[in-house]
């Protein structure tokens, strides 16, 4: 029995499997667990630490939120620096591969089941379609997946990290609010979990409505997106939050049909990312909708392209199983 140690490595969690080979991607792991990464000073201790209770897998596809380069991946959100060289002669992996935790994501789309998505948009999918993959979490993630007869090419990106275009006046002001602080103003600096509160600081700063009490939690809060989505949820909601949420999903849907006319993504645009799933049917998508089919001349192609919101929570560790079984593939 050859052994596959899959793995997702984000900003805040890491999440690690062990898979049978012989055995499909999508079957149950042989063995999982999930680790909080502010509790480890880098990721050989976590790796020690699942290994220890286990047989060492001969191979390894790691998902991680960063530039992969030559071999070596610098985490975007995080410092910590992992490298496939070293790893294997650390832990006595025959091979190991570290792959963009977009990269993952895209490559977990063929294995999703009806359950595992939320449907926000139906539209009118292409067979053999690209399909793209926005995903708000600790950062913003954006990638896309080929799949047509023998080809099967997911690819990351670091979409999230290019400029931000304001879509209205209000949108002008809030660029010109975090250009105070930030030569350049990306996407993942407002569609993401760090970028929550910068939306939300803009609006602090203008005359809206804010429930003085909320403020002040929200301003102790160690997470303050966490208290930022719960007050725009609350039974009586905070204005200041909900006009947060509603303008983080306005930015989040014009940069997700930026991607989905970039990649001509017939097959579908999925929504990734630890945000949105844990608020799905609480929270209304028209913001996003609309904005994602605002295209000028391109509106009825937006229309037609499906939007999916994955539900399922360890898609990056599914999709980093399947790359890690089409590389590794015994007979």
């Amino acid at each position: 029995m050859a052994l596959l140690l899959a793995a997702d490595i984000g900003g805040t969690k890491s999440a690690l499997a062990i898979f049978d080979l012989l055995q499909r991607p999508n079957d149950s792991p042989v063995r999982q667990k999930r680790y909080r990464n502010r509790e480890f000073h880098d990721f050989n201790a976590i790796l020690t630490h699942f290994l220890t209770a286990s047989r060492p897998p001969e191979y390894g596809c790691f998902g991680v939120a960063a530039v992969i380069r030559q071999g070596t991946a610098k985490l975007t959100n995080l410092d910590w620096v992992l490298n496939e060289q070293e790893l294997e002669n650390r832990f006595g992996f025959h091979s190991i591969t570290l792959i963009n935790d977009l990269t993952a994501v895209c490559s977990s789309l063929p294995l999703l089941l009806e359950n595992d998505l939320l449907t926000i948009q139906q539209g009118q999918p292409e067979e053999h379609g690209v399909r793209a993959v926005i995903a708000p979490g600790t950062g913003l993630g954006e990638g896309f997946l080929v799949e047509q007869g023998s080809c099967f090419f997911p690819q990351g990106s670091e979409g999230g990290h290019c400029d931000f275009a304001p879509l209205n006046q209000e949108q002008v002001e809030l660029l010109a609010y975090l250009r105070k602080n930030s030569a350049a103003v990306s996407y993942e600096l407002l569609c993401s979990g760090k970028g929550i509160p910068n939306i939300f600081d803009f609006f602090a700063s203008t005359e809206l409505t804010r429930d003085e009490t909320r403020f002040k939690q929200i301003a102790e809060a160690e997470d303050r997106t966490v208290d930022i989505v719960a007050g725009a949820l609350a039974e009586s909601p905070c204005p200041l939050c909900e006009k947060t949420m509603s303008v983080f999903l306005e930015i989040l849907g014009s940069e997700a049909g930026n991607l989905a006319l970039k990649n001509y993504a017939t097959g579908g645009l999925f929504i990734g990312g630890g945000i949105l799933p844990r608020i799905a049917g609480r929270i209304s998508f028209t913001p996003f909708l609309q904005a994602f089919r605002q295209k000028e001349k391109m509106q009825g192609l937006m229309a037609s392209i499906p939007v999916h919101l994955i539900l399922r929570q360890d898609a990056a560790l599914l999709g980093a199983a399947k790359y890690g079984h089409q590389l590794f593939s015994v007979e």
